[in-house]
């Protein structure tokens, strides 16, 4: 099961992308999501068909790609700023954007954040 601490933990475990994309394991899409979700590769790009694809996540760059995560019933494809999770039994796809950055960590979101707060 995939919780929140869980979600924390990848962002802070997998937060750079490999040397090469050779690194990543692309494997693990083939073997348990291709067929549900239209995975294609190409020289740069990985493209999951069971996004929209006027989403910004039914396209993503290898290079963007910080690692790819097997968990019991999704396969989680760790990105710096959001977690694409495809489920491994259907075409349901679950994204999990990352907004909680501290303030103090000086992100954009941190910074924007920190004008809008009451002191």
């Amino acid at each position: 099961m995939v919780t929140q601490e869980v979600i924390k933990t990848l962002y802070r475990q997998f937060n750079k992308p490999p040397k090469s994309t050779d690194e990543l394991n692309l494997a693990l899409l083939f073997d348990y999501v291709v067929e549900n979700h239209g995975i294609f590769l190409d020289e740069d790009n990985l493209y999951i068909g069971s996004v929209d694809p006027s989403s910004p996540f039914a396209m993503l760059r290898l290079s963007r790609i910080n690692e790819i995560v097997e968990f019991e019933s999704v396969v989680a494809i760790v990105l710096p700023a959001a977690i694409v999770f495809l489920n491994k039994d259907d075409s349901e796809v679950y994204i999990h954007v990352r907004l909680d950055d501290d303030e103090e960590d000086g992100s954009l979101w941190g910074r924007l954040k920190s004008c809008f707060k009451r002191k």
